[in-house]
């Protein structure tokens, strides 16, 4: 099994889309970032077109992902005071599988000094 550790940036907290994909590219042996930046895109696409459409997505070992909506509700403009209605909107709850959990949450093993 192949082991690759993203290495972080001094003060980030997060992979970007282009990191991600050079990651990808190593893991699926492609020849380019540009293929695997293709790839990356492609799926991001597919599962935008996949969420618009469907409801659920899932992927098992990974997670969930649900397209949800919110109610209806009154709220107040901080202004004025007045009454407002809140129109429902759509959005996507995720929710984290198994295995990808278990992953997470594994105890991490200190090495010797």
């Amino acid at each position: 099994m192949l082991v690759i550790y993203h290495k972080k940036k001094e003060n980030e907290d997060f992979m970007k889309k282009r990191e991600f994909a050079e990651l990808f590219m190593v893991k699926a042996n492609l020849r380019s970032k540009e293929e695997a930046k293709r790839q990356v895109e492609l799926f991001i696409e597919t599962m935008k077109e996949a969420l618009t459409q469907d409801d659920i997505l899932i992927f098992r070992g990974l997670g969930t992902f649900e397209r949800r909506e919110t109610k209806r509700k009154e709220g107040r403009n901080p202004r004025t005071g007045e009454a407002i209605k809140i129109s429902p909107k759509k959005y996507i709850k995720f929710k984290v599988g198994k295995d990808l959990e278990d992953r997470i949450n594994k105890p991490v093993k200190k090495g010797r000094k």
